[in-house]
């Protein structure tokens, strides 16, 4: 038996897609112009990133970003992931100041978006989220996989109602599902993006 479960795959990951620096010899981000050619080349950037895959966008070296252009950049990258255009592929954010976050998540409460944002070892969200679906992600944060119903069992809750807080993850790119390879069947882990 034991034997038989060595050869069976583990959880699913995400490869990590390349990094995409915004301030590649610009310290300040300003106006919607600048925001719209952000958005060309990480688009660019994106298509090139294998399936599945998180692809950190690095904010060091940025000191300014204004609403305009990040409503611009952000805004539109969010929304064009969400809707599938790009297949599964995924970003979250590394580095900036405390100045530069607070500006895209500002944005991103506007826009009722949501992004994961990484600074050294923690991960937190950046925008709106639920607390049922922050209380979800916070425990495939630390698991990095599950199914519906390990996460039930973590969380004492309804597979079905645990079901809704995973899709709901999934929809607003904070996790990724894929098919699970341990189980025969319609079976799928929901995995981090971090």
């Amino acid at each position: 038996m034991s034997e038989i479960a060595a050869e069976l795959p583990g959880p699913r990951t995400l490869i990590s897609g390349p990094v995409f620096g915004l301030a590649p010899g610009a310290a300040i981000l300003s106006g919607r112009p600048r925001g719209a050619e952000l958005l060309s080349a990480a688009l660019a950037h994106l298509e090139t990133a294998p399936l599945p895959s998180a692809t950190p966008l690095d904010l060091e070296g940025i000191s300014f970003i204004d609403v305009s252009c990040a409503d611009e950049f952000f805004n539109k990258l969010l929304r064009r992931l969400r809707s599938g255009e790009l297949g599964k592929r995924y970003v979250f954010l590394q580095g900036g100041n405390p100045s530069v976050t607070e500006t895209i998540e500002t944005v991103l409460c506007l826009r009722e978006l949501s992004v994961l944002a990484r600074q050294g070892e923690e991960a937190r969200v950046l925008g709106e989220l639920t607390r049922p679906a922050r209380e979800a992600l916070e425990v495939l944060l630390r698991k990095k996989a599950l199914t519906s119903a390990e996460l039930a069992a973590e969380l004492g809750k309804n597979t079905n109602i645990v079901c809704n807080r995973l899709n709901a993850l999934q929809r607003l790119g904070l996790a990724c599902r894929l098919q699970d390879g341990r189980a025969g069947g319609r079976r799928y882990s929901y995995v981090s993006i971090l």
